[in-house]
């Protein structure tokens, strides 16, 4: 069956086939062997993962078109080595993509940047990836209607999770269509609607909100043009990063952090960008920021931290954003949502077309393990680099300053800081040991603040204290889950 983007009601190949309810028999209009919850781009990546040419895939899309949204755009080496691997990255070059060098952070408008490339990681990608996100979107989109076996139907919203007789997911229902499934996988992002229905709990706190902006030819104007920057010295940290663009435009984008308590709307958080952060940048960046605010309105994104602990049941899955996010200031959610694509590929690659229910749900178990053995690291490392990066506190400050001379002051220091950062090591005890090492470094800052001296000193003992329980933490629930595997 050849691939296409469709608005049809017609059933896939294979007819139809029977769901069970409890005990009641319906009849099932369509049947698939995947149904995917979500044509974002998490959902393209598991259908292309996913496909070998027998297996019938149906991606599920709830909006009818793809409304235009700030969303991810900047992908580390690691999930732009997956989508190298599933023959994405040729056609998203084209649709304007281009290669990302590593970060760079820039203390205030007077410091000089001070890079964190890629490159310095031993044995990994030495780029990354970036591109506007409908871009991104329509790029992944259109290697689907080349891919064999799926389908993709827009304007259809689940709106109930089936189940058989024994309680296995076994399809959905879209309005008064159901569809028969040996498998249903949640990518519909991080307020997913799947998550609930398949009844997976999650622990949400929302942080601040993003107030996103267009730099038509601004990638240029960024100290270093291949880069992503985080500026520092406003109320929160300001990302400035290249997204490309068609016919070979150097656009950049920008995406500042504001207070949670933000009013006003578009133009209230665009009056907030001009009055309290435009003063922290430098001066081109300054200018071209505010010529773009004077053009058109900034989109407003929340911040939240999502957390879950389960993300399988038996024949069903969550993947990527579904399965929890972080701040977005380190980049790595489609990272994740990439490699847990490539992931269940990997795993389900020997389950054909995966008629062995106890197999597949196996393998789903698997996943899950190897998904929070992966996404742990993340998830703390986020946590505590939106702090050091916000600075609020005397013990955050001295952290700030410990982390930056750390970095300032050897190669391998970097390299171990942007391996965690980018999925090339997930392993929690290296994070630990790196931030106590930052602690340690820390210390001269909190004795030269002064005035601030006992605060800042009881800020990092506490900070260390609390990041090692959360490490524990996670280590004895992955080890726990490790073991039931």
């Amino acid at each position: 069956m050849s691939a296409f983007i469709s608005d049809r009601t017609t059933g896939l190949a294979g007819g139809s086939a029977a769901v069970s309810l409890g005990e009641t028999q319906v009849a099932a209009e369509h049947s698939a062997d995947i149904v995917i919850v979500g044509a974002g781009v998490t959902g393209c990546a598991a259908a292309v993962a996913l496909a070998d040419g027998r297996r019938r895939i149906l991606v599920l899309e709830a909006r009818n078109h793809h409304k235009p949204r700030f969303a991810g755009e900047l992908i580390h080496p690691t999930g732009a080595q997956v989508l190298d691997d599933l023959g994405f990255l040729p056609t998203l070059r084209r649709h304007g993509g281009i290669d990302v060098s590593g970060f760079a952070v820039v203390p205030s408008v007077d410091d000089p940047s001070l890079r964190l490339p890629y490159r310095e990681i031993p044995n990994n990608r030495p780029t990354g990836f970036a591109m506007e996100h409908r871009d991104l979107v329509d790029g992944m989109r259109e290697v689907l209607r080349q891919t064999p076996g799926v389908e993709v139907r827009m304007g259809h919203k689940v709106d109930e999770i089936l189940r058989d007789a024994r309680g296995r997911v076994c399809g959905v229902r879209c309005a008064d269509q159901r569809v028969s499934a040996r498998l249903v996988l949640g990518c519909d992002g991080r307020h997913s609607k799947v998550r609930p229905l398949l009844g997976l709990s999650e622990q949400a706190r929302l942080l601040s909100f993003s107030v996103a902006f267009r730099l038509p030819g601004g990638a240029p104007l960024l100290p270093n043009p291949s880069y992503g920057h985080i500026v520092l010295g406003a109320w929160g940290p300001m990302l400035l990063y290249p997204i490309g663009g068609r016919d070979g435009a150097q656009d950049a984008r920008g995406c500042f952090d504001v207070s949670s308590e933000l009013s006003g709307g578009p133009r209230g958080a665009a009056e907030l960008l001009r009055r309290q952060y435009a003063p922290h940048l430098p001066l081109r960046l300054r200018q071209a920021m505010l010529d773009s605010l004077d053009r058109e309105l900034p989109q407003i994104a929340a911040n939240e931290a999502i957390r879950t602990d389960r993300a399988v049941l038996p024949g069903a899955a969550i993947v990527g954003d579904a399965g929890g996010c972080s701040h977005p200031l380190t980049a790595a959610g489609m990272t994740v949502g990439f490699t847990d694509a490539q992931r269940l590929g990997r795993l389900l690659a020997e389950q054909g077309r995966l008629h062995d229910p106890s197999a597949v749900d196996a393998v789903l178990h698997r996943y899950e393990v190897e998904r929070y053995r992966f996404v742990r690291a993340r998830e703390v490392l986020a946590d505590a680099l939106y702090e050091v990066f916000r600075g609020a506190e005397p013990g955050t400050r001295a952290l700030r300053s410990g982390i930056l001379r750390y970095w300032q002051g050897s190669e391998q220091a970097r390299a171990r800081s942007m391996a965690l950062l980018s999925g090339a090591d997930s392993r929690l005890s290296v994070f630990l040991r790196e931030y106590l090492t930052v602690i340690s470094k820390s210390s001269a800052a909190a004795w030269a603040a002064r005035d601030e001296r006992r605060a800042a000193f009881v800020g990092l003992g506490k900070k260390s204290v609390e990041k090692m329980r959360a490490v524990f933490r996670d280590v004895r629930q992955e080890a726990t889950r490790s073991l039931s595997a």
